[in-house]
């Protein structure tokens, strides 16, 4: 029997020895998280034990744990000068953490960086001490020493979540400066705040998607596709982004990679109409019509108020000359979007092309009620006018639509006194 319980005896303290070992290498590694998982796994009453789990836990800034192991170790064998040393290290930091946090909190902030600053070299490996430095130079609006202070307490012990998030609430906070300029169109001013996001948090994929919408706007469509496609290796399922990115690469002329986004995107929600339609205004460029007539059919049945895919297959039946099929199709999608204003000035040039020139006036007059000012109504309200004899509403037509860059040349050339004479030369 007593050799039982000796075997026993050996057998329970080499396991205790292996477990404390291993614990020991994992915190050697700097591996404290796993090295906290086999702590709590595997206790064991010794002094040895408790003193690895004070370490541990110090270096996780969990001060309170880490006081409960060491004052365990202690209890265990209170002779232990080194336990001593430890307990005195830890009140010193508790107590000048305390001491610098009691400064802040009374808005002596400058103070409170000055003390803590010198607390960075008496606990240069504990990462609380950078985190508080970071807190109070934010407190102090200075964010660039914020960062590189919570950077520090990230590097020391990344498995705090707190330290990265405040990275990431600053980085936040200049996305939402920039979200604000982007929104009046100061993009050079957005560009900054977005850059300045990046530059706090390297891996912020909102911050890349941002900037990729600005060069985007300003027509910088490489640039733009770098950001996003940067933004994407984080974020990889974004089907809005893996659509701007295909918008990009549309506008670039390179449509296998623009098609490639495309389906990527609807792989991840086949229902996103904005992408279909560009898959067929693709299809449409490279003259494959039944192709692009499949791909609107099947936008309509998901949305039957997505105007712009009726006018598309109106567009490309007029440009077939099949023009009652236009007028079909045209009439329809006004039945589910009466208060479209593409579509009515698309159904005024169709019109104008039959000839039907008081039912193009009502569709380009019925458009401006919606949207004033709006260029291609005006040209066909134009039209219409001047092949009805209504010169003076012709040239205000005209005039009001060579305002618009897009519509300048053809506007202009009908208001050419030679030209105007000959379409009107039937007039009484």
């Amino acid at each position: 029997m007593k050799n039982i319980s000796l075997i026993l005896f050996i057998i329970i303290n080499l396991l205790y020895s292996d477990s404390l070992v291993n614990i020991q290498n994992l915190y050697d590694r700097n591996d404290f998280i796993n090295a906290k998982v086999m702590l709590e796994d595997d206790p064991f009453d010794s002094s040895e034990y408790f003193y690895l789990g004070y370490q541990i836990y110090l270096k996780l800034d969990d001060l309170n744990k880490s006081n409960e192991f060491l004052q365990k170790a202690i209890e265990i064998n209170p002779d232990s000068e080194e336990y001593s040393d430890a307990a005195d290290f830890l009140s010193e930091l508790i107590n000048d953490l305390k001491n610098t946090n009691k400064t802040l909190t009374s808005g002596y902030v400058d103070e409170a960086i000055a003390e803590i600053n010198k607390l960075t070299s008496k606990y240069s490996s504990n990462a609380i001490v950078y985190y508080r430095l970071g807190y109070a130079y934010k407190t102090n609006d200075d964010y660039d020493n914020a960062v590189i202070y919570f950077r520090k307490a990230v590097e020391l012990n990344p498995y705090e979540e707190s330290y990265r998030q405040e990275i990431t609430n600053l980085a936040n906070m200049e996305i939402l400066k920039g979200k604000d300029f982007y929104s009046r169109k100061e993009y050079m001013e957005a560009l900054q705040h977005f850059n300045k996001a990046l530059e706090y948090d390297p891996e912020n994929s909102s911050a890349m998607f941002r900037l990729g919408n600005i060069y985007f706007a300003i027509k910088d469509y490489l640039k733009a596709s770098e950001y996003l496609e940067k933004g994407l290796l984080y974020q990889g399922n974004n089907y809005k982004v893996l659509y701007m990115l295909g918008r990009c690469y549309s506008a670039l002329s390179d449509t296998d990679k623009a098609l490639e986004a495309y389906d990527k995107a609807l792989s991840f929600n086949p229902m996103y109409t904005k992408a279909i339609f560009e898959k067929s205004k693709i299809y449409k460029s490279m003259g494959d019509i039944d192709r692009t007539k499949s791909l609107l059919s099947d936008l309509i049945d998901l949305d039957s108020k997505f105007s712009k895919a009726y006018e598309l297959l109106v567009d490309i039946e007029i440009q077939s000359k099949n023009y009652l099929e236009a007028q079909k199709i045209g009439e329809k999608a006004l039945i589910a979007n009466p208060k479209s204003y593409s579509l009515l000035a698309r159904m005024a040039s169709l019109y104008n092309e039959l000839n039907n020139y008081d039912k193009a006036k009502t569709s380009a007059k019925e458009s401006l009620k919606i949207k004033r000012k709006y260029a291609p109504a005006l040209f066909e309200l134009g039209v219409a006018e001047l092949n009805t004899c209504n010169k003076l509403a012709a040239k205000e037509a005209f005039n009001g639509a060579k305002r618009d860059r897009s519509y300048r040349k053809a506007a202009s050339d009908y208001l050419k006194p030679e030209n105007f004479e000959y379409y009107t030369k039937d007039c009484n």
